[in-house]
């Protein structure tokens, strides 16, 4: 699965270490020796900057490199060969985990020591904002890829990965805004409730640790007593540090279900049979509360408004997504 660690590594190293090096190129014969270094330290203090992307980034890596290192678990015949090796349980999850575990914390290692050189050949080293960067992403990355780990153990199909893994991210931002606005039909004068919409952040990792990972500045007060911006510093590494706790909860119980996964699973779109009735009336209660609204908005001229009709919808809705 080389191509992976490749492309992310390639990713970032266009990103980090070449851009470093080619902005010192390009200011190094139009600038005096001070003028360079307080460009350069410039640019490597808006690093964190770059975080925003990063989130996006380990949330899809962590995806596929689940996807890459667990696929045996979606054949019957690769499934039975990789559990008739002389391995127990723990040591075929451990091994495949720290695989692709690395495929996302060395390639940041390599990335963070080819921009620190670059630093050193440009004569300016700020050593705290690429440190920054290298924890702030491994800790992206060790959460996303538990995450996606924990839903691989839950499906033995390798397209349902994906897309469990997808709903599950979004689905607390989704039916928070879904209720918003069924709400506004039921509730005579609600408009909005800042709580739900909270909530539907913190429970959504991508949209929260977006948000709360980002720059900000000191606020420096002078003599004569006008505020003015100081030195810029990383906010957010306690959600990321969080986050990271979260996943390393959710890959122990990923392994506790992969100890008692049964390998005739594969193929199943729901692998564990006590999770088949939650999922089927989870995904029949989704499609009624979602589509229904959905419908009720774009259909708005043709049909009558009222709670009637949005319950309508909803039944209708609920058995085709039961069905």
């Amino acid at each position: 699965f080389w191509p992976i660690w490749a492309l992310y590594t390639a990713g970032w190293t266009l990103v980090l270490p070449l851009r470093l090096w080619a902005d010192a190129m390009r200011w190094k014969g139009s600038s005096t020796p001070k003028e360079l270094a307080e460009r350069l330290q410039n640019a490597v203090s808006q690093i964190p900057y770059l975080l925003e992307v990063g989130v996006a980034l380990a949330a899809v890596m962590g995806l596929v490199c689940a996807m890459a290192v667990f696929s045996y678990l979606y054949s019957s015949r690769s499934a039975c060969m990789m559990h008739a090796l002389p391995l127990r349980r723990e040591g075929l999850f451990l091994t495949n985990y720290l695989s692709g575990l690395l495929f996302l914390l060395l390639p940041n290692l390599a990335v963070f020591l080819l921009a620190l050189a670059a630093e050193v050949f440009a004569g300016t080293v700020v050593f705290s904002s690429l440190f920054t960067w290298l924890v702030v992403v491994s800790l992206f990355g060790l959460f996303f890829y538990s995450f996606a780990v924990f839903c691989a153990m839950f499906t033995g199909h390798v397209l349902a990965l994906p897309a469990f893994y997808v709903v599950l991210n979004g689905l607390a931002a989704g039916l928070c805004w879904v209720f918003s606005r069924m709400a506004e039909e039921f509730l005579f004068g609600f408009t909005s409730a800042a709580w739900l919409e909270k909530l539907g952040v913190w429970l959504t990792p991508v949209l929260l640790l977006s948000e709360a990972c980002h720059v900000q500045y000191d606020t420096i007060t002078d003599a004569a007593g006008n505020s003015m911006l100081g030195d810029p510093y990383f906010a957010g590494l306690g959600y990321a540090s969080l986050y990271a706790l979260i996943g390393l909860v959710l890959a122990g119980l990923a392994l506790a279900a992969y100890r008692r996964r049964h390998l005739e699973s594969a193929g199943d779109v729901v692998s564990v049979r006590w999770v088949r009735p939650v999922f089927k009336y989870g995904v029949a209660f989704c499609t009624a509360v979602t589509l229904s609204t959905v419908f009720y908005y774009v259909l708005d001229p043709l049909l009558p408004r009222g709670p009637w009709t949005l319950l309508v919808l909803m039944v209708v809705w609920g058995a085709a997504g039961c069905f």
